[in-house]
């Protein structure tokens, strides 16, 4: 939206109405961060998690506390929670996915493979998500580097992206 503060008044009604709304959840949590509002970031995602009404609803609030936790360069803590994402449904793509591509921007390559094998072994497919290739350098001041089985266009991958199409 470019204005901060329109923005976050936007999304501060639609929790209003819907405390558990992912993309409103994960917008607001993406920009409070932005704006160096770090720990009011995981807070707020806290005290969703607390509210969250169903097992979905949990773990779709975990996965963007493990994108907040990356973006605030916490990998461990987020490769963390997704690690108990998977051992909760191992049938969900999303952190297997997540964490391949968290290995690749680190330049892990060797789990990321590990990681996408996983995904892919159980034909999770996702290459609908990522019609849209986006700077990693923009975004999170890496190098672009390869992540295998992408094609051309699709080298770069960035999660906040990925995670906001889940």
């Amino acid at each position: 939206m470019g204005d901060t503060e329109s923005s976050r008044r936007i999304y501060e009604e639609i929790l209003a109405a819907d405390p558990l709304s992912f993309e409103a959840l994960f917008e607001n949590a993406v920009l409070m961060d932005r704006c160096g509002e770090h720990a009011a970031a995981l807070q707020r995602l806290e005290s969703a998690l607390e509210a969250a009404d169903s097992e979905k609803s949990a773990r779709d609030v975990k996965l963007i506390l493990a994108q907040v936790k990356f973006l605030q360069k916490d990998v461990k803590e987020a490769l963390e929670i997704y690690e108990e994402l998977v051992r909760e449904d191992p049938k969900d793509y999303r952190p297997w996915f997540c964490q391949g591509v968290i290995y690749s921007l680190t330049e892990r390559n060797k789990e990321a493979r590990e990681k996408f094998a996983k995904y892919k072994e159980k034909k999770f497919e996702v290459d609908a998500y990522l019609q849209s290739p986006l700077s990693r350098t923009k975004l999170f001041g890496m190098e672009d580097s390869y992540i295998p089985g992408r094609r051309e266009c699709c080298k770069s991958i960035p999660l906040c992206f990925i995670i906001f199409l889940f």
